[in-house]
C-alpha cells in the first residue's frame, strides 16, 4: 500500500464517523495536499481553498498563544454559514475536517481520537524520525479526544437580550458598557468589542490577579487581527462567510483554554479632521478557559451580539452567527 493510499483509509474513518462529515484533507503547513477522500455533496467544495484556510486557521492564533504563554494550540474550529471546518496540526501536517454542523453535531470525538492516534504514528514514519513513542501517540490523540469533547459541549445558556431598556436615551458607550457587564455566567476571562483597526471599543479583564496575561487591548488587538486575517482567506470559499473562529490550546485537559472571535455589527465612525463618516465592522472576541465546555462561551457572545444588533442595527452576518450558535445548541440537545 502507497503512501497516500494508508493516508487515505485513515481519512476514510474520519468521514464514516459522520453522515455530516463531507470531506477529509491532509495538507503541509502551506496548505499544499498530500491525500484526501470525501462523499458527494450539494455544496461546491475547493480543496485548495480549504486546505489554504485551514493553514490560516493556525498561523492565524498562534502569535497570541505564544504572547499568552498557552501552548501548544490543538484544534481550530472555523464556522461558515453552511459548513464547518475543524484544523488539527500533526507534526508537520495538517488535518482538516469539513463538517456540516447544520445536519449533525456535535462531532463523535472518540472516532476522530482514533484516527489522529493512527495518523500520528503513520505521519511521523513517512515524513519525521520515526522514532515517535506509543505514550507521545497516546498523549496528543487523547488531547485532541478532549479538545474535541469539551468544544462540543457545556451547558446551555438561554438566548436574551441585554440591551437597557432605556438605550434610545443613553450615549452608545454606555449601552455598550450594561451589556458588557450583563454576562450572566463567570466563564470568561477577557473579553469585548473591537473595531477593524484593533481598538479595544469596550472590554473586560477578568483574569486572577496571580496569573500574568497579556493586557486586555493587546489580547484583543492580536486575537482580532487572526480574525480578520481568516476572513479574508475565506472570501475564496463558496460556502458563505465566516461566522465564527474558535481555537483551543494548552498542555493537557486541565489547562485547556479558547479564543474565540466573530462579527458583531457595524459602527458608524467619524473622522474629526475631515468630517468624514465610515461604517465599519466590531468584532467580539474573548479568552476562556475550557472547564465549562464552548457551549456556555458560544451562548454568552451570541446574547452579546444580539444585544449589540439591537442597539445598532441589522448585520448580515452577524444574524449569520447568531444562528449557528442556536443551531449548535439545538443539535447538541437533539443527540
Amino acid at each position: 500500500m502507497s503512501v497516500r493510499e494508508t493516508l487515505v483509509k485513515h481519512l476514510s474513518t474520519i468521514i464514516r464517523s459522520s453522515k455530516a462529515t463531507i470531506m477529509a484533507l491532509l495538507s503541509d503547513e502551506n496548505g499544499l495536499s498530500i491525500a484526501k477522500t470525501g462523499r458527494s455533496s450539494d455544496l461546491v467544495l475547493d480543496s485548495s481553498a480549504i486546505t489554504s484556510v485551514s493553514s490560516a486557521a493556525f498561523s492565524s492564533s498562534e502569535e497570541n498563544w505564544s504572547d499568552l504563554g498557552i501552548q501548544d494550540q490543538i484544534i481550530a474550529f472555523s464556522f461558515f454559514e453552511k459548513i464547518c471546518l475543524i484544523t488539527i496540526r500533526i507534526q508537520q501536517t495538517l488535518l482538516t475536517i469539513v463538517h456540516d454542523y447544520n445536519q449533525n453535531w456535535p462531532l463523535d470525538a472518540d472516532s476522530i481520537g482514533s484516527s489522529v492516534y493512527h495518523l500520528r504514528r503513520e505521519i511521523d514514519e513517512f515524513f519525521g524520525s520515526g522514532t515517535i513513542t506509543d505514550a507521545e501517540v497516546e498523549n496528543f490523540s487523547n488531547n485532541v479526544r478532549s479538545a474535541i469533547y469539551l468544544s462540543c459541549m457545556g451547558s446551555e445558556i438561554p438566548f436574551t437580550s441585554y440591551t437597557p431598556k432605556d438605550f434610545h436615551n443613553q450615549e452608545l458607550n454606555q449601552n455598550i458598557a450594561v451589556i458588557l457587564d450583563s454576562v450572566q455566567n463567570p466563564i470568561f476571562i477577557q473579553y469585548g468589542l473591537v473595531n477593524s483597526s484593533g481598538l479595544n471599543i469596550d472590554a473586560r479583564d477578568l483574569s486572577p490577579e496571580d496569573v500574568d496575561l497579556l493586557s486586555v487591548d493587546a489580547f484583543s488587538a492580536n486575537a482580532n487581527v487572526g480574525f480578520q486575517k481568516m476572513v479574508e482567506e475565506a472570501d475564496s470559499m463558496n460556502i458563505g462567510g465566516l461566522v465564527s473562529y474558535f481555537c483551543v490550546s494548552g498542555q493537557d485537559p486541565d489547562s485547556f483554554y479558547g479564543i474565540l472571535s466573530n462579527p458583531c455589527g457595524k459602527l458608524l465612525f467619524q473622522d474629526d479632521s475631515s468630517g468624514s463618516e465610515i461604517l465599519l465592522p466590531v468584532s467580539f472576541v474573548s479568552l476562556f478557559p475550557m472547564m465549562y465546555g464552548s457551549v456556555p462561551v458560544l451562548c454568552e457572545a451570541r446574547n452579546i451580539v444580539h444585544s449589540m444588533l439591537e442597539v445598532i442595527g441589522d448585520d448580515h452576518i452577524t444574524e449569520k452567527f447568531i444562528n449557528s450558535v442556536n443551531v449548535i445548541v439545538q443539535s447538541k440537545y437533539d443527540t
